[in-house]
């Protein structure tokens, strides 16, 4: 299956299917592709394996898809499903219960010896003449390094012990050799790195991430034990190494070769942990009662035991101080900073489930483990040590967010026990705040904050506090956070630490390597994420006061940024800011922890202006640059659906050319990927609604909407094509979701509506306008002259069980 050409066929006849043809037709082509590959099914092994390669494409491919034709596609999916797919799990069944029983074998018993083999001869190869080679090294390539060593965890699995045996004696004998002098350190660095990722994948290859319950005596107890002890005998070579090459200069290479292992170590580890947390400590030799945990060693030891560690958070602490010394020591090696910091996230922050064969799966926290080691609590209280060199480095500054995250998470693990208190943790970011303060001359001068010494502290404090932001994921981190930012502090004569990032951004708005960073912490604060992270006490003025400082950071930047006419690169300068300022917005309003009420008692002008800028920036972006940057622009279209939801009167305060401009605006979204579509519809929903209601009323939003219909009469016609357009094409993905708004635009614009479907009609072929006229009669069927909740569901449901062909 190697031949291209027969993939390539393969893949033809698979998009075969999805040709015309009635659901007969359809039907009758998935019973005669069941007969034809049982044919292959019943002849040689190799033609075994081809008629079930073509089952496994086939069923990939009648996944059903969105865009064009969606309605088909789906119909021939639903027929496969049908009449093909039972027969195809059956065989399914049927070849895992041959292998199972042992009627099927794969014959790789001598073939993982080779395999190894040629790996040593390839990095001999290679180090010797690598300016020669035909081929590229794969540890300079992860996608064929990954690939290969799948190959390998593969064939082990059939004589496990005796392949980690042969790895461990060229690991040893790769050693002796070096020291001997017998190979150059070249060819040494290229094989132990080799082996190490063999080693890794060797281990990594025993965790399947499900667990037996039982204790079970004899052999296949004693066979779980010699499997552990080759385990624990590779790893130690490893972490050996590791220990070793600390105080040399070792290859980026290497460096990730050791990474690799210890994530895969990890993931055993935490199988170990389970399963002996079910009984009694991790590594414990027996427990009170006498029984013997289901991986202790029967006699002398062993398992991890051959570490030399003395328990479980002893490994914890092995593994976290070499992603430590990475940090510290290992800057000028770019890629392994960033997997040291993608390693050590995953132990701290990852909640690793553990599958039990017979009970409910188990969650395990290796982060908590790690705060009962010294190596945690020196991370907690030296996180900004000068030894963490990386954070003073301009090309980590990234990196920062996601350091942050994992400490604040570890952090807010241990809240109850205190063993380092928030304020504790947070000591060397006030002294950032107070040198900020000092700076603007204890805020007599804001402006003075654009000194070019304040510029990397604040891209660095902002960048740590949105990872602290990140880890507050719930009511009780983030009311900690929020006291901190938000209470007075007596040191910066009773300001608030936000209300620094204000004059930042009047300062440095012409800066989006400050600023963006900076608005990115601001909108990951306001966003009550899961509904229940920002929760206020109704007496509450903390919502109020945390509208006011995000919007004020949006105003100083927005005001400024809107009147700049000139950009070298508009997206990098212009796009990126306007888009997270919108989202900052976007997350306040859904949020709903402010009662927007208040501003217009008391005259306080900070909500409409807000609401003002930011459809002012929506209209500064020409649609052909949405659309271009659609990605990094989608909060355009998660602030025009919160917006119109809840201040519609304020977005009909716009002039009706610039409603128009939305509205096009949106038009291009409806034909977008699925959640700027979803967006788009509510969108058009929330505004279809908002006319409906207001269209005979005499209050003022009455007459801006009789106003904006008589400027702009071809807006909501053309939405009502459209979405005809879309539908007829089956190009879109959620008919539910799209039915209220069709429902109202049809309400609105029934002449439109009656030419329309007539000129639908007259474009059909004379064979199918019956069906079409069908269609159309259901379409509007039982469906009342109003948008109360009841009639839409019932359009909602008659639109979805409705066929147009």
């Amino acid at each position: 299956m190697a031949d291209l050409a027969e993939v390539q066929q393969l893949e033809l006849l698979c998009q075969a299917f999805y040709g015309g043809g009635s659901k007969e037709e359809q039907n009758e082509a998935h019973k005669k592709i069941l007969e034809q590959v049982g044919l292959f099914l019943s002849a040689s092994t190799a033609h075994w394996v081809v008629g079930l390669y073509i089952y496994t494409e086939l069923t990939q491919e009648m996944q059903p898809k969105i865009g064009s034709h969606m309605s088909r596609l789906r119909r021939v999916a639903f027929s496969f499903r049908d009449i093909a797919l039972p027969s195809i799990l059956q065989v399914a069944v049927k070849t895992l219960q041959q292998f199972d029983a042992g009627a099927i074998r794969v014959p790789n018993d001598e073939e993982e010896t080779p395999f190894i083999m040629s790996r040593m001869c390839v990095a001999e190869a290679i180090a010797e003449d690598a300016d020669n080679c035909d081929w590229e090294s794969p540890l300079n390539n992860e996608v064929l390094r990954q690939e290969q060593l799948e190959v390998l965890s593969q064939l082990a699995r059939c004589r496990y012990t005796k392949t980690a045996r042969m790895v461990h004696e060229l690991f040893e004998e790769t050693k002796a050799k070096a020291q001997s002098g017998e190979i150059n350190r070249k060819v040494f660095e290229e094989k132990i790195t080799w082996l190490v990722y063999l080693i890794g994948a060797l281990v990594g290859s025993n965790w399947t991430g499900r667990l037996p319950d039982v204790h079970v005596e004899g052999g296949q107890n004693a066979s779980s034990e010699t499997v552990q002890m080759a385990n624990a005998g590779l790893s130690k070579l490893v972490l050996t190494l590791i220990e070793e090459t600390k105080c040399e200069e070792a290859p980026e290479t290497l460096e990730l070769a050791f990474l690799y292992f210890l994530d895969q170590f990890r993931k055993l580890f935490i199988g170990q942990f389970a399963r002996k947390q079910d009984t009694t400590s991790a590594f414990a030799t027996g427990t009170a009662s006498g029984r013997r945990p289901r991986l202790a060693p029967r006699r002398g030891g062993g398992g991890f035991f051959a570490l030399g560690a003395a328990d479980d958070k002893a490994v914890v602490a092995t593994l976290v101080s070499k992603i430590g010394f990475n940090l510290q020591h290992r800057v000028e090696m770019p890629e392994c900073i960033k997997k040291s910091m993608d390693l050590l996230f995953e132990f701290v922050a990852g909640v690793h489930i553990v599958h039990w064969i017979s009970r409910a799966p188990e969650l395990i926290v290796t982060g908590r483990l790690l705060l009962e080691t010294p190596t945690g609590g020196y991370f907690l209280t030296n996180h900004c040590n000068v030894e963490f060199k990386f954070l003073s480095m301009r090309r980590y500054s990234r990196l920062r967010t996601t350091y942050y995250l994992t400490l604040g998470t570890l952090l807010f693990y241990q809240q109850r026990k205190a063993a380092v208190s928030f304020e504790q943790f947070v000591q060397p970011m006030d002294a950032i705040f107070l040198s900020l303060w000092q700076q603007t001359d204890e805020g007599r001068n804001p402006q003075s904050i654009r000194n070019p010494l304040c510029r990397d502290p604040l891209i660095g404090l902002v960048r740590d506090l949105r990872g602290l932001s990140f880890a507050s994921g719930n009511n009780a981190t983030y009311t900690v956070l929020f006291d901190w930012l938000m209470s007075p502090w007596k040191k910066i004569n009773g300001s608030t630490r936000m209300a620094i990032f204000s004059w930042a951004a009047d300062a440095w708005w012409d800066d989006a390597e400050v600023l963006v960073p900076l608005l990115k912490f601001i909108a990951d604060f306001v966003s009550n994420r899961g509904g229940g992270r920002i929760q206020f006490v109704e007496s509450s003025a903390n919502g109020i006061r945390l509208f006011k400082e995000a919007s004020s950071v949006v105003l100083k930047y927005g005001n400024r940024i809107l009147q700049k006419q000139e950009f070298t690169d508009p997206y990098k300068e212009k796009y990126k800011g306007m888009a997270v300022a919108l989202q900052i917005l976007s997350n306040i309003i859904s949020g709903n922890y402010c009662h927007y009420e208040v501003f217009e008692v008391y005259g306080d002008t900070v909500l409409n202006d807000s609401l003002r800028l930011a459809l002012q920036m929506c209209l500064a972006i020409p649609q052909d640059d949405l659309m271009a940057y659609l990605k990094s622009l989608r909060p355009v279209y998660s602030f025009l659906e919160v917006a119109t939801e809840s201040f519609m009167q304020h977005i009909l305060e716009l002039p009706p050319a610039h409603l128009a401009q939305l509205l096009r605006c949106v038009e291009d979204g409806l034909c977008a990927q699925e959640t700027v579509l979803m967006q788009s519809c509510a969108t058009l929903g929330h505004f279809v609604e908002f006319i409906f209601r207001y269209r005979n009323s005499e209050e003022k939003e009455g007459t801006a909407v009789r106003a904006f219909l008589e400027a702009q009469p071809g807006s909501l016609p053309r939405m009502l094509q459209l979405i005809f357009q879309l539908l007829m094409t089956g190009q879109l993905p959620n008919l539910f979701a799209i039915s209220g708004v069709l429902l109202g635009l049809i309400l609105l614009q029934e002449n439109e509506y009656l030419k329309l479907k007539q000129q639908i009609i007259e474009q059909q072929i004379e064979a199918k306008r019956p069906q079409v006229e069908g269609f159309f009669t259901a379409l509007m069927l039982n469906i009342e002259d109003d948008l109360e909740t009841a009639n839409k569901v019932t359009y909602k449901t008659t639109t979805t069980s409705s066929s147009c062909g």
